[in-house]
């Protein structure tokens, strides 16, 4: 699902082609958040299929044609429809969260505290069940180094969330 809203709002910025997305996407977020090719031009098809895109044609001399993909307004729809639905299993997955926090800009504050605050619930669970497990099996040295070391990520995203949501209410912009 996490690509399917990278892809659409990459293009909410207006027309480009795949390799463009793709790269695109690379340097506002990272390569850990890579589309690859056997994701994105599926979903380009996809999204042709459904409306959600159109495609242009540009013809290049001596090269191959290049798609130009445009978003249209059942895809701009469709981008918000995705990024507003998040439920607990989407929560639970870092990458799904990630991606809807930069496009924070492009939604409600209310829609993005939501966000936050299922993400926030989905954390605060996670770190009783590590909890739990830390007293349950502390004979087990190297498996608590790994809890701990859970303990402690989850602990500091829960901190970041909080001063998200700190900023979502200030109007305060974070910082470039």
């Amino acid at each position: 699902m996490y690509a399917d809203i990278l892809i659409l709002g990459e293009l909410l910025s207006g027309p480009k082609h795949g390799y463009e997305i793709k790269k695109d996407v690379q340097r506002a977020l990272g390569e850990g958040f890579e589309l690859n090719n056997n994701l994105l031009y599926p979903a380009l098809r996809r999204f042709l299929e459904t409306g959600a895109i159109s495609k242009q044609v540009i013809k290049a001399e001596g090269k191959p044609d290049r798609n130009v993909y445009i978003l249209t307004d059942e895809g701009e729809r469709r981008f918000y429809e995705l990024i507003r639905d998040f439920p607990a299993k989407s929560a639970a997955n870092s990458i799904d969260f990630l991606v809807r926090v930069a496009f924070f800009d492009r939604l409600d504050p209310d829609v993005a505290q939501g966000i936050l605050q299922t993400r926030q619930d989905v954390l605060w669970k996670q770190l009783e069940f590590c909890r739990d497990i830390e007293t349950v099996h502390s004979e087990l040295a190297w498996a608590m180094e790994v809890v701990r070391f859970q303990i402690t990520q989850i602990e500091s995203e829960l901190a970041w969330i909080d001063e998200l949501k700190r900023k979502l209410q200030s109007g305060e912009a974070p910082a470039r």
